[in-house]
C-alpha cells in the first residue's frame, strides 16, 4: 500500500510540473525589434525572381527599415517554423525601381527569432 501512494504522490507531482510548464511556456511571437532568420521565395507575374534558398536563411531586423514594410508586417506574430504566403502592393511593396505598382508574392518561413 505504501508503494502505491508513493506512486500515486509521484505521478500528481508529475502532472503538476507537466502542466505548469505548458501554461507559462508560450510560445514566442516575432515581434517588433526581433532579428529573425527566415527563408523566403519571390514571385512577381508568376515567375520566381528572388529566393534565399541555397544562400542560406535572410537576417533581418523587424520594423528597422532593412526591409519593404510588408515584409515586416508579414513576419510579425509569427512563431518558428510558421510558413506565410502573401500578396504584397502599394506602401508595403516597392515604390521606386523595377518592382514599383508590381504585386509581389512572398512564400515566407520563419526559423528562428534571435
Amino acid at each position: 500500500m505504501n508503494n502505491l501512494r508513493k506512486l500515486i504522490r509521484y505521478t500528481l507531482v508529475a502532472f503538476i510540473m507537466v502542466f505548469a510548464i505548458n501554461l507559462f511556456m508560450v510560445d514566442k511571437v516575432a515581434s517588433k525589434g526581433d532579428t529573425v532568420a527566415v527563408d523566403y521565395w519571390l514571385t512577381v507575374d508568376g515567375k520566381q525572381i528572388d529566393t534565399s534558398e541555397g544562400r542560406g536563411v535572410f537576417e533581418f531586423t523587424l520594423f528597422a527599415g532593412q526591409v519593404i514594410p510588408g515584409f515586416d508586417k508579414t513576419v510579425d506574430g509569427m512563431k518558428v517554423g510558421e510558413e506565410k504566403t502573401v500578396s504584397l502592393s502599394g506602401n508595403d511593396a516597392y515604390t521606386a525601381g523595377p518592382l514599383a505598382g508590381k504585386v509581389l508574392n512572398f512564400k515566407v518561413i520563419l526559423r528562428e527569432i534571435k
